[in-house]
């Protein structure tokens, strides 16, 4: 297992955890399947860690949540931090 991959994943799945508002937060089933298709994707630990504000929404965030409306929640808040620059994932 990639150690930095892991470690990142953690860092946003705790966060996610945090986003008020989700109808159902992610819990450690959502994790270990995000962390299979990080894997399977070949995604870097270095793209999980981006700061750059118009990339928030962590690579395959869809795993990580359990409905539909959390999915729109989560990109919601994400669009909103773009605008106003905050440089932070929902949550942080």
């Amino acid at each position: 297992i990639k150690q930095k991959l892991v470690a990142e994943a953690l860092r946003i799945f705790y966060d996610m955890r945090k986003v008020p508002g989700l109808k159902k937060k992610p819990s450690t089933s959502e994790l270990l399947d995000w962390l299979k298709l990080l894997m399977v994707e070949d995604i870097d630990a270095a793209a999980l860690a981006e700061k750059d504000p118009t990339k928030l929404i962590p690579p395959l965030h869809g795993a990580l949540l359990k409905n539909e409306q959390d999915v729109h929640l989560f990109e919601r808040l994400a669009f909103l931090a773009r605008r106003e620059g905050a440089g932070s994932r929902p949550g942080q």
